[in-house]
Order: C-alpha cells, then sequence, then structure tokens
C-alpha cells in the first residue's frame, strides 16, 4: 500500500515537471528565449516594434521590417528568402525549380523555395496596388492579375516586393503561354512567374511611346542687338525677346530692354486698329482690295493697300494691309507683301520699288541700299526692313502670315493657296504740317478731337469713303493734299513727332496704329 502511495507521489512530481517545462517553452518560443526589432526608421509602422522569436528559431531571428514579421536566423523559412531576393532580376534561370514544387500545391513548403520570385522584379508595377496582402496566402494572387495591366509606367519601385502575393499575380496572366504550367491548374501554383519574361517586353512597349511625344521643345527666342550708336552703353549689347514674342521684338536702345516690335509706340500691328498721335486707340476695317489714305500731307502722302475675307456672319471683311504706297518730295516708294501659299521664314516675301525699280537686297541682316536722303536697311535676313528719309519718315515694315491657328481661332478660312501675307509697320514722323490728314495722319493735328465712341469694345473710325484712293500711289481722296517739293517749307512742324506702329491680322478687323 505504502509503495501504491510512493508511486503516485512520484507520478504527481513528473507531472508537475512537465507543466513547468511547458510553462518554461510555451509553444511559438525558442529555447533560448530572445526578442528582435525592425532597426530601420524608413517602416514606421514596424520600427523598434518588439517581436518574439518563433520556437522553431533555435539560433534567435531578426525582424523583417518590410513584412514586419521575425525570421530565423540561419533559417530558410517562406519570408526572408521572398522578400529580399526580388531585387536580385537578373538570374532568370533560377526559374527552372519552380516546376518540381508546381505537385504539392497544398503543402506550405513550395512558396519558401520561391526562386520564382526573381522574376517579380519584371512585374514590379503591380505591388504598389497590393502591399496588404500577406505572404502566406497563396490562393490570393488572383485579385492583383487585374491591376497588373494598369501601372506598366511604374517598374522601378521595387522595394514595395514586401507582398510576396505579388509574385504569383503574374502568373495568371501568362499561364496560357507557358507549356509547363498547363499541366496542373495554372491558378494555384506560384511557379508560374517563369512566364514574366515574355510579359515584361508587354509593359516597356507602351513606355517608349509617351517620351516619343513629348520631345516638342519650343523654338528658341531670337536675340537682337541695339544698333544705335548715340547709345554707347547700350549699343551692340545682347537681349533675348520676351516670351510674349520670341521672334519680334527689338531693343530700346534708350531703357536697354528688349520689347515686343507691336508693344512699340507707333506700331501698326496685326488687327487694323489705330492708336493715334492723341493716344486714343481706334479701329478703321476698310475694305478688301482697295486703297485707304493713312497719311495725307504736303510732302508726305502715305496710301495702304487692304487686302481680305468676307465674313458673312460679320457683314463685312476681314481685312489686312498687304502694302503701303509712299509719295514724298518727287518720290514714289512701295513696300508690299508678296501673296505666298506655304509660309517659311527662310524665304523673302517682302518686295520694294522706289521711283519705279525694285531694289534687291542680299538676304543678310544690316544689308543697306541708299540714294540721297533715303536709305532702305534689312533688319533680318528675310521679311524685315526699316526705310528711313533724312528729317522726314522712318518706317519699319515686316511681312507676316495668317497662320493656320489664327485662322482655326478667329475662323478666318484661310485655305493652302493662300496664307495672306501682309504688314506689320512702325511710324516715325520727323516734319508734319499742323494740316495733316488721313487715317492715322489726322490724330497728328493740334486741334484734332476724337470722334470715336470711347468706351466700347471695338471703337470704329467711320469716314471710309472720304479716306479712300483710286491706287496705292493716288492722292485723290478726299483730304489729299500732296504737293511735294512745290510746298511751303515753312508750314512743316520740324520737331521728332511720336512714332507709331500699325498692324492688321488679329480679328482682321482692318488696321491698328499705336504710339
Amino acid at each position: 500500500m505504502a509503495q501504491s502511495v510512493v508511486y503516485q507521489v512520484l507520478l504527481l512530481v513528473m507531472l508537475t515537471l512537465v507543466t513547468f517545462s511547458e510553462q518554461a517553452t510555451p509553444p511559438g518560443i525558442a529555447n533560448n528565449p530572445s526578442q528582435a526589432t525592425c532597426k530601420d526608421p524608413t517602416y514606421k509602422q514596424c520600427y523598434n516594434l518588439v517581436h518574439v522569436c518563433p520556437k522553431f528559431c533555435p539560433d534567435g531571428c531578426t525582424v523583417h521590417c518590410q513584412s514586419c514579421k521575425p525570421i530565423c536566423i540561419g533559417s530558410t523559412t517562406t519570408s526572408p528568402p521572398e522578400l529580399e531576393p526580388p531585387p536580385q532580376s537578373s538570374p532568370p534561370p533560377a526559374i527552372t525549380p519552380p516546376p518540381a514544387y508546381s505537385p504539392p500545391p497544398t503543402t506550405p513548403t513550395p512558396p519558401p523555395p520561391a526562386p520564382p520570385t526573381p522574376t517579380a522584379s519584371p512585374p514590379p508595377p503591380t505591388y504598389s496596388p497590393p502591399p496588404t496582402t500577406p505572404t502566406p496566402p497563396t490562393p490570393t494572387p488572383s485579385p492583383p492579375p487585374p491591376t497588373y495591366t494598369p501601372p506598366p509606367t511604374t517598374p522601378t519601385p521595387p522595394t514595395p516586393v514586401t507582398p510576396t502575393t505579388p509574385t504569383p499575380s503574374p502568373p495568371p496572366p501568362t499561364t496560357p503561354t507557358p507549356p509547363p504550367p498547363t499541366e496542373s491548374p495554372p491558378t494555384e501554383y506560384p511557379p508560374p512567374p517563369s512566364s514574366p519574361p515574355p510579359t515584361t517586353p508587354a509593359p516597356t512597349a507602351p513606355q517608349s511611346p509617351p517620351p516619343t511625344s513629348y520631345p516638342t521643345p519650343p523654338s528658341k527666342p531670337k536675340k537682337v542687338k541695339c544698333k544705335n550708336k548715340n547709345y554707347p552703353k547700350c549699343y551692340t549689347s545682347e537681349h533675348v525677346c520676351p516670351a510674349s514674342c520670341p521672334g519680334q521684338c527689338e531693343v530700346d536702345c534708350v531703357s536697354c530692354k528688349p520689347v515686343c516690335k507691336c508693344d512699340m509706340p507707333g506700331a501698326v500691328c496685326q488687327d487694323p486698329r489705330f492708336i493715334g498721335a492723341d493716344g486714343i486707340t481706334f479701329y478703321f476695317h476698310g475694305k478688301k482690295d482697295k486703297d485707304f489714305c493713312l497719311v495725307a500731307d504736303n510732302n508726305l502722302h502715305i496710301n495702304g493697300h487692304f487686302i481680305g475675307k468676307r465674313n458673312k456672319n460679320m457683314g463685312r471683311d476681314f481685312t489686312w494691309v498687304k502694302s503701303i504706297g509712299v509719295l514724298f518730295d518727287n518720290h514714289k516708294l512701295q513696300i508690299s507683301a508678296q501673296k505666298t501659299s506655304t509660309w517659311d521664314d527662310a524665304i523673302d516675301r517682302i518686295s520694294i520699288t522706289y521711283d519705279g525699280e525694285s531694289i534687291i537686297l542680299p538676304e543678310t541682316e544690316g544689308t543697306k541700299w541708299e540714294s540721297s536722303k533715303t536709305s532702305i536697311t534689312r533688319i533680318q535676313d528675310t521679311n524685315d526692313v526699316v526705310v528711313e528719309v533724312e528729317n522726314l519718315f522712318k518706317i519699319t515694315a515686316k511681312v507676316v502670315p495668317i497662320t493656320e491657328e489664327d485662322s482655326r481661332i478667329h475662323s478666318y478660312g484661310i485655305t493652302d493657296d493662300d496664307c495672306f501675307a501682309h504688314l506689320d509697320l512702325k511710324f516715325k514722323f520727323f516734319s508734319l504740317s499742323n494740316e495733316v490728314d488721313g487715317v492715322l495722319g489726322q490724330t497728328y493735328r493740334s486741334d484734332y478731337v476724337s470722334k470715336v465712341k470711347m468706351g466700347v469694345l471695338m471703337p470704329v473710325m467711320g469716314g471710309g469713303s472720304k479716306f479712300m484712293s483710286t491706287n496705292s500711289f493716288a492722292t485723290d481722296c478726299s483730304v489729299a493734299k500732296f504737293k511735294g517739293n512745290s510746298h511751303s517749307a515753312g508750314s512743316s512742324l520740324t520737331l521728332e513727332l511720336p512714332s507709331l506702329m500699325c498692324q492688321s491680322g488679329i480679328n482682321g478687323r482692318g488696321v491698328v496704329c499705336k504710339r
């Protein structure tokens, strides 16, 4: 009896020891109880978070910061190999082992030897969308496949490789191509990643076209210099044209700054609006294929020849100034824009005649023609000249086209057979009488009072009939007073008057001149 009691006591002692040993090493804890933390501060959610090493990690563990899970040191668990190798996209040969693991779909061990994961590098774009999926669930690869196509443009980020699920994701779409995966349900096996190599060209192909479409660098702005020797500090200094007029500017030598030609005082640019000597802006539409007196004085008469297209919706013409005829002393000067179908800046389309003879200037900037008090100089190699008559006037003329963009925006209806090349003009007068008249000239009179209706969108100058002439050199408009050399010298104002720049083009409203 006593012996049985002893046996029972021994049995109880043994049970107690067993229980104590189990409590000392609970399941899932290593024999050498240890802890590990993520040491990479870039992973804020996992950084310094304490993890207990699993029981099957006899030599301790480390924390994989991307997945935020403990990993046995020196072991070949599933998560470490899958997470670290992905960057090594170079070894595609390692893909061969996957077929060996394809038979056991249910066992958890197949995913660990995921050398196929190196192929995960080709489909990195899919990693960014599904970073939340854990490594264990192999069946989850099915959702990622649809997300693979949208982000083919972001193959660079390999860091999101943390989710091992993406590795199987590429196989689903590519399973039909490789024969090996067809042996068993390809959707369930991660091995098919061997097919991703063929899929990599697909994403890269769409990536190449975008860059080719972007390279459309804007033309470089033109560089200009001050050419007035009277301003030594600015003379020959080089400036870049403003962004608003990259190809049409000049240097204001007084301020030594580049300015758009159409913003300079005395401009007649683009549509036919005028800014008179009084500073008031107005429009003069004129009519296509007609001539009008712009300036009418004793020893200076300037006619403008208008071209245009009929606008059915407006009941008037879109008009531009194609040429000007200038009479002074006993001379005749004509500056014209030649009719052009397709515009090319490198082709000279300006035509100049002086007393009936054509003036041919070599197509080189700075080329100059002179006769007595008159000089004609090229400002650019083509299509841009300045004509000056000593103590009388200075006219800058540039031939410009109506572009397809202008025609589309303003509904000009310009066709391929004619781009309606016309003149941008800049006037500067040195001697006008107080009786000067004409669309523009009248604004120089000391007693001139503007008759245009102010405060409206388009103040229009009327009286088109009294300014109309029969041709470019005719002095038969009702306000003409040209006498040439026979005029009285005492009637002129010998002072430098405000310069005017005149344009015709925008909106086809005729001619605009401004100081």
